[in-house]
């Protein structure tokens, strides 16, 4: 089953195509810009990577507002730890508790995240759990 994914690319390439080639200045067509289809298309699988995960991100903010403060906690650590790149210890200082107590919740804060993310996955990129799971990797190989 073709991806949605791979559809958008498909259609943004067209119709950037399109537009390029009856865009026009008075002294001729705008001069060709250096970038080849590979690159292209990292930039475009990079930026679909970072709205899943902007998505995911967002459902699990929602999903832990519903479940309660411990929630809602885990998933600034994640920020903390990702968005401002604090070591855990350093997030433990911060809040004063214990770093162990805080890396058992980091963990669970990781595979909370993951089921979220396979969860937003599977809608835009249906197939079996291998597939899902194969694809959430590449996003994220994507990100990296």
């Amino acid at each position: 089953m073709p991806s949605f994914r791979a559809f958008l690319y498909g259609v943004v390439r067209n119709v950037a195509r399109r537009f390029e080639s009856r865009l026009k200045l008075p002294a001729g067509p705008l001069p060709e810009i250096a970038a080849n289809e590979a690159s292209l298309s990292r930039l475009f699988e990079r930026s679909w990577a970072q709205t899943i995960m902007t998505e995911a991100a967002q459902l699990q903010q929602q999903r832990a507002s519903e479940r309660g403060p411990e929630a809602v906690q885990r998933v600034e650590l994640l920020r903390l730890r990702f968005e401002e790149n604090l070591p855990i210890r350093t997030i433990a200082v911060r809040w004063g508790v214990p770093a162990a107590g805080l890396h058992h919740a980091y963990a669970l804060a990781r595979q909370e995240f993951k089921a979220i993310l396979l969860d937003v996955v599977a809608f835009h990129h249906p197939g079996s759990p291998a597939e899902v799971e194969e694809e959430a990797a590449s996003l994220l190989k994507a990100l990296s």
